[in-house]
C-alpha cells in the first residue's frame, strides 16, 4: 500500500515539476527602461481605482460584516473561496446567505473541490455546503476529485485558491480568509491570523465579477453571463490599484508582479510568506533586491501540523542563504502560548506600495494554483500595514543562519519538505 502511495506522489510530482517561474527573472521585471505601471500592465495586471479599504485582521469580524453585506444585498451575490464549510459558530452567516436566495438575490458560490478534505483544524467541526442549493443557491465545485478527475494526476495538484466576494456590482472583497471554521468559525483569539479586505469600487466589482464568470463557465454546465450581474455607477476611489487575476495557462503572471516590485523596490520589503518554498528564480529575485541593499523581511509562521513544520525547518538554511533575507518566524507569543497560525498574505514595498490577495510567496501559489493578487499604491495603506507588520515582527522569533542550521539538523525532514514545496 505504502509503495503504490509513494508512486502516485512521484508521478504527481514530476509532473508538477514541469512547471517554472521564469518571469521572477524576465527580462522585463528587471528593465531599467520601463516604468513599474508599464511592467505590472505587461504581465497582466488589470487597472483599477480602489478607496481605502474596509480592514479586517480578524475573522469574526470579518464574518459579522459579511452577513450584515448579504442581508442588504439587493440584487446578486458572488462568492469564490478555496476552503468553505459549515460548523456551529457559522450559522448565522449561511442562514442569512440562504434568506438571500430564498427571497430572490441571485447567489453563485464557487468552493475548491478540496473543501472537503480540509487538513486544518476545521475537519473536527465542518459540514460540506451542499445543503446551500436546497435554498436555490447555485453552488459548484471546482476540480471536484472526483474518480474520472484522478485519471489524472495533475488534477489533484491544480487548485483554485482564490478568495473573492462581489455583492451587488458595488462591494468587493479579496483577500486569504476561507470561509470555514478556521479562517472565520473558530471565535475571538483562535481563528488563524488572516486579513480581508472590503471595497466600495465599481471597478474592481467588474474585474472580479468578469473572472467569476469565467472560471464558473469552465467548471458548470450550468452557464452565466456577465450581463446578469451589473455594475453600478460609482466613483471608484483615489488610489490606482492592478488586479492579477492569475489562471493557469493564462496571460497574467503573478511571479512577474512580484519580481518587478522586487526589482522597484529601494529601501525595505516586508512580506508574509506562507510556507516560503521557493525555486532558483524566485530566489534569484529576492537576491537581486538584497545585494542592492534592499532591507527584506520575512515573517513568516510554522505550521505546527508535523509534516509542515519539519518541511519549513528543512529549507530555512538555504532561504536565508539564497536570498539574504532576514527571517522572522511567529509562533510563540509574548508568554510562550501558542498563537493562531499567520496566514495572512501581504506584501509592503518602500513606504507607498502594497500586495494584498489569496497568493503565498511560494513555488505552489506561483505555478500550480489559480490564485489573485491586488498591489494598490497608498502611502496611507501602507503605513498601516507597516506598523501592523511590525507589531507582529516584535513579538516573532528573529533567526539567523546558525540557528536555522540548528533547527535543520534537529528537526529538518527532506521528504515533507518536498510536500510542502509541491502540496502547500
Amino acid at each position: 500500500m505504502f509503495h503504490r502511495i509513494a508512486l502516485v506522489i512521484l508521478i504527481v510530482l514530476s509532473l508538477a515539476s514541469c512547471a517554472s517561474t521564469k518571469d521572477f527573472v524576465s527580462p522585463i521585471a528587471v528593465s531599467d527602461t520601463m516604468s513599474l505601471d508599464e511592467k505590472l500592465s505587461a504581465f497582466g495586471g488589470e487597472r483599477v481605482s480602489v478607496p481605502y479599504p474596509e480592514v479586517f485582521f480578524d475573522g469574526t469580524e470579518w464574518m459579522a460584516r459579511l452577513t450584515q453585506l448579504i442581508e442588504e444585498a439587493e440584487d446578486y451575490i458572488l462568492i469564490s473561496t478555496f476552503l468553505g464549510s459549515f460548523s456551529d459558530s457559522e450559522v448565522g452567516l449561511f442562514r442569512a446567505l440562504m434568506e438571500a436566495a430564498e427571497r430572490g438575490i441571485d447567489v453563485y458560490f464557487i468552493m475548491d473541490g478540496i473543501s472537503s478534505y480540509d487538513m486544518t483544524e476545521t475537519q473536527k467541526y465542518m459540514t460540506p455546503l451542499y445543503f446551500l442549493k436546497s435554498s436555490g443557491i447555485h453552488l459548484i465545485e471546482y476540480n471536484p476529485l472526483s474518480g474520472m478527475n484522478l485519471i489524472n494526476p495533475m488534477t489533484v495538484v491544480i487548485r483554485d485558491h482564490r478568495k473573492l466576494i462581489v455583492i451587488d456590482g458595488e462591494m468587493a472583497a479579496i483577500g486569504g480568509m476561507n470561509l470555514n471554521y478556521i479562517s472565520i468559525g473558530a471565535g475571538e483569539g483562535r481563528t488563524q491570523r488572516d486579513s480581508t479586505y472590503l471595497f466600495e469600487s465599481s471597478s474592481l466589482s467588474r474585474a472580479l465579477m468578469k473572472s467569476f464568470v469565467r472560471i464558473w463557465n469552465e467548471s458548470s454546465v450550468e452557464k452565466i453571463d456577465e450581463s446578469m450581474f451589473p455594475i453600478k455607477d460609482g466613483e471608484d476611489g483615489e488610489y490606482s490599484a492592478y488586479l492579477f487575476n492569475m489562471e493557469l495557462g493564462g496571460d497574467v503572471s503573478i511571479p512577474g508582479m512580484y519580481s518587478s516590485l522586487f526589482n522597484e523596490a529601494e529601501e525595505r520589503v516586508i512580506l508574509f510568506p506562507y510556507l516560503p518554498m521557493l525555486d532558483k528564480n524566485m530566489k534569484s529575485a529576492v537576491r537581486e533586491a538584497t545585494e542592492r541593499g534592499v532591507d527584506v523581511d520575512f515573517v513568516m509562521p510554522v505550521d505546527l501540523r508535523g509534516y509542515a513544520a519539519s518541511g519549513v525547518y528543512q529549507m530555512l538554511p538555504s532561504l536565508i542563504e539564497d536570498t539574504g533575507v532576514e527571517i522572522y518566524i511567529t509562533a510563540y507569543g509574548e508568554n510562550g502560548e501558542i498563537l493562531p497560525l499567520l496566514h495572512e498574505k501581504l506584501m509592503v514595498v518602500d513606504s507607498d506600495k502594497v500586495v494584498i490577495g489569496s497568493a503565498n510567496f511560494n513555488f505552489r501559489s506561483m505555478k500550480l494554483s489559480h490564485e489573485l493578487a491586488l498591489v494598490i499604491e497608498s502611502e496611507e495603506l501602507a503605513a498601516m500595514l507597516t506598523e501592523h507588520a511590525e507589531k507582529i515582527m516584535a513579538i516573532s522569533e528573529y533567526v539567523d543562519y546558525d540557528e536555522a542550521e540548528r533547527r535543520k539538523a534537529e528537526e529538518g525532514n527532506v521528504f515533507s519538505y518536498l510536500f510542502t514545496y509541491f502540496g502547500g
